[in-house]
């Protein structure tokens, strides 16, 4: 009888090493998932998106390893060793930053990315009869800013686009630019529209549009994207809701119906990437901005693609914190990205916290790191 709570503890021992083992396992496979072109492993393209719930999961097993057995918990302490770059890029912990004392104004230059949903308040509210996704914008003041889901710039009275408002718009920004399908860009600075011909698959929709812009003299290239969606409709986004409702009598709709949207969705993402990717080579210059409705997260082959050309993303680098930017249908990912290359460097980075939009918007402080007139 005195064996038995022994052999009960080398049981649950054993149990608990082999549970390290497979959520260290799905730690490092999803981490690295994006590395693998969807276009050859579509699932690759699908696994990343579940990144951050491996990494709950470690962070609740390693408790549990504490408590029970520390041996075990080397198993994922070394998984997150392994996989610290994403851990960080979907979690940074930055502390500090902000404008520097002493920076010249000349030298600080801010851009946000917003997808507006159209300028349709989803809160239905309009309050003060103006359209508040517009008076945010303005209040935000950003020296650029690129939109994503815009159609038009003009008096819309049921959604309360106001002629006030947009004469405010127009003296504020005077080089306003309607590009691609339905994206813009409102510029304090000249800027000249690069030529782009995103066409690519049938049923794919990548919507880009390039710029280069005379910043205080310097040349600066600023690309806005909305890559492919996942198409859901909302039969697939109920039962997506009822699956983390724990309602799991649909999860065979949702294997059916959702996996091979995602799936799809990948592997036309991945193509733009490459497209994206042969326009900054081109046009972009020594001084990029890419930015916009990426429709993919942290660590995704799109970002890793960007960054094979020295692109770097900007949260990762001053954000705090595990944050979403898309904020409907309990989809809660990072899906809206600002990367940036050349001789600016971010120094703040603001997620708007209005639900107007579908969407949050990025706002992104940088500094020049040279007084040259020209960097070119």
């Amino acid at each position: 009888m005195s064996t038995r709570p022994g052999v009960f503890r080398r049981a649950v021992n054993a149990s608990m090493l082999v549970l390290n083992l497979l959520v260290g396992a799905g730690l490092f496979v999803t981490a690295y998932s994006g590395c693998v072109p969807p276009a050859e492993y579509p699932l690759a393209g699908i696994a990343v998106l579940t990144f951050p719930i491996w990494l709950c999961l470690t962070a609740l097993l390693l408790v549990v390893d504490f408590i029970w057995w520390r041996k075990t918990s080397l198993v994922l302490l070394a998984a997150i060793a392994a996989t610290g770059p994403m851990v960080w890029a979907t979690c940074p912990l930055n502390i500090g930053g902000g404008i520097p004392d002493g920076t010249p104004v000349e030298r600080v230059f801010t851009l946000m990315t917003y997808n507006t949903y159209n300028f349709v308040d989803r809160t239905g509210e309009y309050a003060g009869a103006r359209n508040p996704t517009l008076s945010y914008i303005l209040d935000a003041d950003a020296d650029v800013v690129c939109l994503q889901e815009v159609k038009f710039f003009e008096r819309q009275p049921e959604i309360f686009m106001t002629g006030e408002q947009l004469d405010s718009l127009h003296a504020r920004y005077p080089y306003v630019v309607l590009g691609g399908y339905a994206g813009a860009i409102l510029s304090k600075y000249p800027l000249t529209p690069i030529r782009m011909d995103t066409r690519g698959e049938p049923g794919s929709y990548f919507d880009a549009a390039g710029y280069v812009l005379e910043v205080e003299g310097r040349r600066l290239a600023v690309f806005s994207v909305h890559m492919q969606s996942y198409n859901l409709s909302s039969d697939d986004k109920e039962a997506y809701r009822d699956i983390t409702r724990l309602h799991t009598d649909e999860a065979g709709v949702l294997r059916h119906s959702v996996l091979g949207k995602l799936e799809q969705a990948a592997r036309f993402r991945a193509e733009q990437a490459h497209m994206l990717c042969r326009y900054v080579e081109h046009y972009g210059g020594r001084n990029v901005i890419v930015c916009g409705d990426f429709n993919d997260v942290p660590g995704c082959y799109t970002l890793r693609t960007l960054a094979d050309i020295g692109m770097r993303e900007v949260w990762p680098e001053v954000g705090f914190g595990p944050v979403w930017t898309y904020n409907d249908n309990r989809f809660y990912f990072r899906i809206d990205h600002v990367l940036w290359r050349g001789d600016l460097r971010p120094v703040d980075v603001e997620r708007g916290g209005k639900r107007y939009s579908d969407h949050y918007p990025l706002l992104t402080t940088f500094v020049w790191d040279s007084d040259a007139a020209d960097n070119r």
